[in-house]
């Protein structure tokens, strides 16, 4: 590896929004809550925030380019509304310009929903049960294995099943019937980089549905958990890429502030050109979080017919005020494919935040 003076870079990335401020007549100590109205019977949450990221790495990797500064723009919408019949109905919009690399902090959702005693079902842009209902190794602030980092050196771990992420979808979850919970979702198309000349480097997938399983009981004073998630889905032909077809199990443990969690995940050739690819992980981490702090660490190991990814990282947040937050995250990465060798090296972020 080359000297890290030599290949320490520099990368900055902003994630700007309109910030709302509450009640003018707040005090500074107590922070400035989201804007709440209520407007013909709903009751209408909007917030939102503005952060500055840099970050410095250290590879062997010569092709990998040094990052172009990022503007992202940050929103959250929701409104909710309670018929006299005890139906919620609501409808959620989370957006940016960019999609974060860390899961805990992407937003690209716009999604209506009705709750009863029976479920909840959602219509819209939005993660799917494979996804929401999943354990697996715990996050914190910028994500740690599945984190920030990936903007600027490694891949992220696989973390669960390989979903339809936000592709518009129609979603039922079940009410928790003695600790269990379930869900299914149905997509009728999913479409990524549909622009592409080449078709083999679009993802379309036709009629892809996901189904997730949810179960926590409490044990003395922890609560344990565990989750099973499949992901299905027919590739269109033109890609000639594998059809989707991936799934994942996980477990979690909490008690009080401190969680720990895993998840074995397989993706086969779920949507990959190459057969025999047959990619599995397991991953696994602890956390201890609070409303004023946070730090967690997780590991993930990756492999595949022609590669592997071994990652491990260390973060957390802070909250220096009520609407202020430091976050930061060192991962280290080590990728090795064959035929192209070795790409290791470390990674580390640091994020501040104006959240309101």
């Amino acid at each position: 590896m080359r000297d890290l003076g030599d290949l320490r870079r520099l990368g900055c990335g902003v994630l700007a929004g309109l910030t709302l401020a509450g009640a003018s007549t707040a005090q500074a100590d107590e922070g400035l809550g989201p804007l709440e109205v209520q407007w013909q019977g709903f009751d209408i949450r909007l917030t939102a925030g503005a952060a500055a990221q840099g970050a410095g790495f250290d590879d062997n990797d010569p092709a990998t380019d040094s990052p172009d500064a990022k503007i992202d723009l940050f929103a959250r919408l929701n409104a909710e509304w309670t018929s006299p019949g005890g139906i919620l109905i609501g409808f959620n919009v989370e957006q940016n310009s960019r999609r974060r690399a860390s899961e805990v902090l992407e937003a690209g959702e716009i999604y209506g929903f009705a709750a009863t005693d029976y479920g909840r079902i959602e219509v819209g842009l939005q993660d799917g049960p494979a996804d929401t209902l999943a354990f697996a190794a715990p996050l914190v602030a910028l994500g740690q294995v599945r984190g920030e980092f990936s903007r600027y050196a490694g891949s992220q771990a696989l973390l669960r099943a390989l979903d339809t992420q936000d592709a518009f979808k129609v979603i039922y979850l079940s009410p928790p019937v003695g600790g269990l919970r379930g869900g299914v979702s149905w997509s009728p198309k999913v479409r990524r980089n549909s622009a592409a000349v080449d078709s083999r480097e679009r993802i379309a997938l036709d009629n892809a549905f996901e189904f997730g399983l949810q179960y926590q009981q409490p044990v003395g004073d922890w609560i344990l958990g565990a989750s099973a998630g499949y992901a299905t889905g027919e590739a269109d032909p033109l890609t000639t890429r594998a059809d989707l077809n991936s799934w994942s199990l996980g477990a979690e443990a909490r008690r009080g502030p401190f969680r720990i969690g895993g998840a074995y995940v397989d993706r086969g050739d779920s949507n990959r050109l190459d057969r025999g690819f047959d990619q599995w992980e397991v991953n696994g981490g602890v956390g201890w979080v609070t409303p004023e702090w946070g730090v967690a660490a997780s590991a993930a190991y990756t492999k595949a017919s022609d590669r592997s990814n071994r990652l491990i990282g260390a973060g957390g947040f802070y909250q220096l005020h009520p609407n202020i937050q430091l976050r930061a995250d060192i991962v280290r990465f080590r990728e090795e494919q064959l035929r192209v060798g070795v790409n290791k090296g470390v990674a580390a972020v640091m994020e501040i935040a104006f959240i309101i």
